[in-house]
């Protein structure tokens, strides 16, 4: 989750894209560059440990676009393939 962050935050569409799990992975990724993401706060977890194959991370991301704040929270699902985590999209 902290590396996918990372990822939007300095723009870098083809990890995100890499680490996407293919069945909802989009072709391509348009990242805007007048976003600016300024802070995450991971506020919880379910699995997603060493010997787990699924988990869940709960978050809040900071963001300013056009000179107003925003927040994105989102409760994620991850699958680990091939030995790394893929995100799946989020929790219904």
């Amino acid at each position: 989750m902290r590396s996918r962050y990372s990822a939007f935050a300095v723009g870098d569409a083809k990890y995100l894209l890499r680490t996407w799990h293919p069945s909802g992975r989009p072709r391509t990724l348009d990242l805007d560059p007048a976003l600016a993401w300024t802070r995450l706060a991971v506020l919880d977890t379910q699995a997603g440990g060493l010997f787990d194959a699924t988990g869940t991370v709960r978050f809040r991301a900071v963001y300013v676009q056009d000179g107003q704040r925003g927040v994105l929270a989102e409760t994620s699902r991850f699958v680990r393939q091939d030995g790394l985590w893929a995100y799946l999209g989020p929790v219904d």
